[in-house]
C-alpha cells in the first residue's frame, strides 16, 4: 500500500519550502516520491495561478519556524551560562581593576541589551546598573587632570594630581626610607602636607610597586597588653655583626604599652652588665615619667637567657628602691612570649639597620643612639597613629583635631575638583548620552 499525502506537503516540496516542515516528519518520506513532486510542472494544471493566495500563510510559517529555532538557540545559551556562570562571573568582577577586559565586558553587555534589554544581560553577568555606567563613562572619557584618568567633577572625592605627586615624593623619599607606609602617612597628616585615608597610600604604593615591608608577614596572635605606662618592661638581647665579622650585643628595654624604647645598651659581650647597663637607662626615663615621681611598680618580662637570669641581676633588682621590679619569665611565669620586644628588633634591624655595616662597637652605638631618637619621638607608630611612642608614653596630646583637619581637606579637595577645566566634560550631558546611546557609543 502506498502512502498518500496531502496536497499542501506536495505544494511545500513544489515550491522549495519543504523546510517550515518538520525534519522527523521528511524522513519518512521517500525520495523517489520527493523527486516527483519537484519535476511535476503544476502550470499545466487549471487554477496553478491561484497559488499567490497562499504566500502570506507560508511567510508567516517562515517567521514562525525562524522564532522557534532563535528561542531554542537562546535557551541552549542560557543554559550553557548558567552551567559557566561560576567560573566566568569571577573573571568579570576583575575588570574592575583592569581597563582591557572591562571594555570587553562593556561590549558583551551591549551585544546582549539589543536582544535581551539592559537588566536581564546586567543580571547576567553579575553586574549592577550603577557599575556599568560607571564602566561606560570611564571607557568613553579620559581626564587629563586625574592621575587614574576618572573625571574630576564627576568623582571630586578623589585626590588631586599634586596630591598624588606628593604621596610618590615621600613615599620614594630615602630620608623616610625605614619608615612603613603607614608612619609616613601619619607624618603627612601631622605636618599638613597631605590630608589622605591609609588605603589611597597603599592603594597609590602598588600601582608604583613601592613596597615596605622588612619581612615576611606573619599571622597575629593577642599577646600581653598593658593598660597603662610601666606595667610591663620587656627586655631582650639580639646581635648584629660588624664588618669583621664579630657579633654585637644589643639590648633593648620596651614599654608595653607605648611601645616606647626606654633603654638599650651595646657590648661585645651577652652577659648580665648588658642587661643592666639597658635597664638602668630604662629606669632613668620611668623616673621622667609623672606618674611615678613617688614611686611605681613594673614587671619585667624576659625570657629564658642567662643574661636575664643569675644573682647578679636579681642583687640589682632588689636593690632598687624608688621603682620596684619583678621579673617574670616569658612562657613560663606566664602563657605570652616575649614578642613585642622581638618585634623591635625586628624594626631597628629590618628598617634601620639593614644594608648598613659598621666598623666599630663606637660606630654602631653613635648610630643607635638617633635610631633610638627616630623610633620614639618622629616617627609615627602604626597602633598609635598619629601618634610617637614618646606622645603615648607622656600622654602629649596633639595640637590639632584629626577629624576637623580631614573634613577640611575633603571640602577643600571637593571644591577645587568641581571648578577644574575639564575639557571633556564641557556640553556633556550624561542624560542626553543615555539617550541616543545605541549600544555601541563607550567604545
Amino acid at each position: 500500500m502506498k502512502n498518500k499525502y496531502d496536497s499542501s506537503v506536495v505544494f511545500l516540496y513544489n515550491t522549495g519550502n519543504e523546510h517550515v516542515l518538520p525534519p522527523e516528519f521528511r524522513r519518512q518520506i521517500p525520495y523517489a516520491t520527493i523527486s516527483t513532486w519537484r519535476k511535476t510542472d503544476y502550470s499545466k494544471y487549471r487554477g496553478h495561478e491561484f497559488r499567490r493566495l497562499f504566500h502570506e500563510n507560508l511567510n508567516n510559517a517562515e517567521l514562525i519556524l525562524e522564532n522557534q529555532r532563535m528561542k531554542n538557540a537562546f535557551r541552549a545559551f542560557a543554559r550553557s551560562w548558567v552551567t559557566l556562570s561560576s567560573t566566568l562571573v569571577p573573571i568579570i568582577k576583575k575588570a574592575q581593576k583592569d581597563k582591557e577586559l572591562q571594555g570587553k565586558v562593556i561590549r558583551a553587555v551591549n551585544y546582549m541589551r539589543r536582544h535581551v534589554g539592559l537588566e536581564r544581560s546586567l543580571k547576567m553577568v553579575g553586574l549592577s546598573k550603577t557599575l556599568y555606567y560607571h564602566w561606560v563613562l570611564e571607557a568613553r572619557f579620559d581626564c587629563f587632570d586625574s592621575f587614574t584618568s576618572l573625571c574630576s567633577k564627576r568623582h571630586p572625592q578623589q585626590l588631586q594630581v599634586t596630591e598624588i605627586r606628593k604621596i610618590k615624593k615621600l613615599l620614594l623619599d630615602p630620608e623616610f626610607d625605614h619608615w612603613p607606609i603607614v608612619s609616613i602617612a601619619s607624618l603627612a597628616l601631622r605636618k599638613k602636607n597631605l590630608v589622605a585615608s591609609l588605603y589611597s597610600w597603599y592603594k597609590y604604593a602598588r600601582l608604583w610597586d613601592i613596597t615596605k615591608k622588612p619581612f615576611k608577614k606573619r599571622l597575629k596572635t593577642k599577646g600581653l597588653i598593658a593598660t597603662c605606662p610601666n606595667e610591663y618592661l620587656h627586655v631582650d638581647t639580639t646581635f648584629y655583626p660588624l664588618i669583621d665579622g664579630k657579633n654585637i650585643c644589643i639590648s633593648f628595654v620596651m614599654d608595653n604599652y607605648s611601645k616606647m624604647i626606654l633603654g638599650y645598651h651595646v657590648s661585645y659581650r651577652n652577659t648580665f652588665e648588658i642587661v643592666r647597663q639597658s635597664m638602668t637607662r630604662a629606669l632613668e626615663t620611668i623616673a621622667k615619667h609623672p606618674d611615678v615621681k613617688n614611686g611605681g611598680h613594673s614587671f619585667m618580662v624576659t625570657d629564658g637567657g642567662k643574661e636575664n637570669h643569675n644573682h647578679n641581676i636579681d642583687g640589682f633588682i632588689s636593690r632598687l628602691t624608688k621603682h620596684k621590679i619583678t621579673k617574670i619569665k616569658a612562657l613560663k611565669d606566664i602563657r605570652f612570649s616575649n614578642s613585642p620586644v622581638e618585634a623591635v628588633h625586628r624594626t631597628i634591624k629590618g628598617r634601620y639597620l639593614r644594608s648598613r655595616k659598621f666598623e666599630s662597637i663606637e660606630a654602631l652605638s653613635k648610630y643607635l643612639e638617633w635610631v633610638v631618637m627616630d623610633y620614639n619621638t618622629l616617627r609615627p607608630h602604626y597602633k598609635h597613629r598619629p601618634l610617637t611612642p614618646h606622645e603615648v608614653y607622656f600622654n602629649i596630646p596633639l595640637n590639632f583635631d584629626i577629624r576637623k583637619r580631614t573634613r577640611n581637606a575633603m571640602k577643600k579637595r571637593v571644591m577645587e575638583n568641581k571648578n577644574s577645566k575639564c575639557i571633556q566634560c564641557q556640553g556633556f550631558s550624561y542624560k542626553k548620552y543615555k539617550a541616543t546611546c545605541d549600544g555601541s557609543c563607550p567604545m
